[in-house]
């Protein structure tokens, strides 16, 4: 039995299998067979591999156990529960043919573009859904060292970030350490802050009470910090924030009201047809 199972090894590893020629049976579990096509199907270019022969081997082990394992559980396992299982098996299986099909039916007919208007609209309608968790802020930060001499301007243009500024600011930047300027995003305050070594959560907390921009300084390095806005728990989450969850609120929304329609113009139509009927 292992010469015939190794010549069975070394012929799934070293030829290629030709779907015209009959299959060959491997191995065999009771009155289950494992042929060499399946093994093939399964795992393709993993049995050109160094080590083909012992992943072929794995592979027929693992299929035998769990033939043992199925024939035990079925045997042992009683009439009632075996039925149970097979209409659960069942149910699955219906489950997953609907719900295969009604996706594939909602991606030729549901339209996924959503514009700015319909997502500004629907936040509009429901803003306290849209409660904050967590604090956020939009900001930007620069780390100069200590002696730059352009402490003012870098300083000046920092606060007010006009395009002039954000050109400059460019232009310039080869003096930074460190520096963070796109603050169209919101953040959690830790995040924000969390490159800025000099700050702990409780003292930048006690900044973001009193001031939008403030300097920290050490031996070395200088930090420049401007807040453009905070947003406190609680408080309205920024829309600019919360618009992937919007747009696909409003996505769900479409195909759940397409389903619906979907529902009902089957029924009306099995009807129509003489396919479904009800009988008194």
């Amino acid at each position: 039995m292992r010469i015939v199972l190794l010549s069975v090894l070394t012929l799934i590893t070293t030829c290629r299998f030709d779907s015209t020629t009959s299959d060959t049976a491997i191995a065999r579990v009771n009155d289950q067979y494992l042929y060499k096509s399946d093994v093939v199907a399964s795992l393709g270019d993993k049995i050109a591999s160094a080590d083909s022969a012992s992943i072929v081997q794995n592979y027929i082990n693992t299929w035998a156990k769990e033939q043992l394992l199925l024939d035990k559980a079925v045997f042992n396992l009683t009439p009632t529960k075996q039925k149970d299982l097979e209409t659960l098996i069942r149910r699955y299986r219906n489950d997953l043919y609907i719900k295969t099909y009604q996706e594939e039916w909602l991606k030729a007919r549901v339209d996924t573009l959503v514009t700015n208007p319909e997502i500004n609209a629907y936040f509009k309608e429901n803003k306290q859904n849209f409660k904050l968790h967590q604090d956020l802020l939009r900001g930007r930060y620069i780390k100069l060292p200590s002696s730059n001499f352009n402490k003012p301007s870098v300083s000046k243009a920092l606060r007010r970030f006009n395009a002039e500024d954000r050109t400059y600011l460019d232009s310039i930047s080869l003096q930074f350490n460190n520096s963070f300027l796109n603050d169209t995003i919101w953040l959690r305050p830790q995040t924000f802050f969390g490159s800025i070594n000099l700050l702990t959560p409780e003292s930048y907390e006690r900044f973001l009470k009193s001031n939008r921009f403030f300097e920290l300084e050490d031996s070395l390095d200088l930090y420049l910090v401007f807040i453009e806005e905070l947003r406190r728990r609680n408080e309205m989450a920024p829309i600019s924030h919360v618009r992937s969850t919007l747009k696909q609120i409003i996505l769900n929304k479409r195909k759940l009201d397409m389903l619906r329609q979907f529902d009902r113009g089957f029924l009306d139509e099995a009807v129509k047809e003489n396919i479904f009927e009800t009988y008194e």
